[in-house]
Parts: structure tokens; sequence; C-alpha cells
């Protein structure tokens, strides 16, 4: 439960903070004329909240990936709670869920294949014979 909270937030985040820099940028522009030390405030501490907000994201990404590592090495899907199996692509080992059909990489960031034909299983698509 709490990863997929995690997850919806991470998702949302940065369009969140660019509406909210975007409000920030018409709030400025209509104190230009009005008291003109508003926007230049704004402008310079825009900078320094770039990187706060940059900041949150890696840390709500390595929460996020955390409870899936953990999830996943307890042989369950980190959103379902489901087991899964573990697959290998090329040189890489991932995990899926039978239940939900969401794809992990071994960091438990969620699986993108880098190539178009690796969305359907290649020729060399194996089920490892052990459990992890």
């Amino acid at each position: 439960m709490l990863y997929r909270i995690l997850r919806g937030i991470t998702e949302i985040y940065g369009r969140v903070w660019l509406f909210i820099f975007i409000a920030m940028f018409f709030l400025a522009f209509a104190f230009t004329v009005i008291y003109p030390l508003v926007p230049i405030v704004m402008i310079i501490s825009s900078v320094f909240l770039v990187v706060f907000v940059r900041c949150g994201y890696l840390a709500l990404k390595w929460a996020e990936c955390g409870l899936a590592r953990e999830a996943i090495a307890a042989g369950g899907c980190p959103a379902c709670k489901a087991r899964v199996d573990a697959l290998r692509v090329g040189e890489e080992r991932i995990h899926e869920c039978p239940r939900c059909r969401r794809v992990y990489d071994a960091k438990g960031d969620v699986y993108t294949p880098e190539f178009a034909e690796e969305i359907s299983p290649p020729a060399n698509f194996e089920r490892p014979s052990e459990a992890l």
C-alpha cells in the first residue's frame, strides 16, 4: 500500500511542480508593475527552489525503489503482494508479476525495455531454474 502511494506521488510530482512554477511566474508578472521587489525575490529564490524540488524527487524515488527492492527480495510484487516471476532478458534479470502485469528491474524501478523488440519476448527469453 505504501509503495503504491509513493509511486502515485512520484508519477505526478513533476507535473505538480511545473504548474506551481507557472503560477509563480504569473504572480511575479502581476507584481512587476505593482511592487517590483517581489519578482526579483521570486526569481532569486526559484533557483534554490529547483534544487529542493529535485532533491525531493530523488528522495521519493529512493524510498519507492527501496520498498520495491524489499518486496522483490521477499518474493512478492511491491504493488499487489503476489508472487513475482524472475525472468532474464539478455543479461538483465527482471521480475514480472503475473497478477498485475507490472515488471521491475533488479534495482526496484519499473522496467522499461531499451529497444522496441524487447516489448515482445525474444527467442532468448528464459526463466531461470532457481528461485530468488
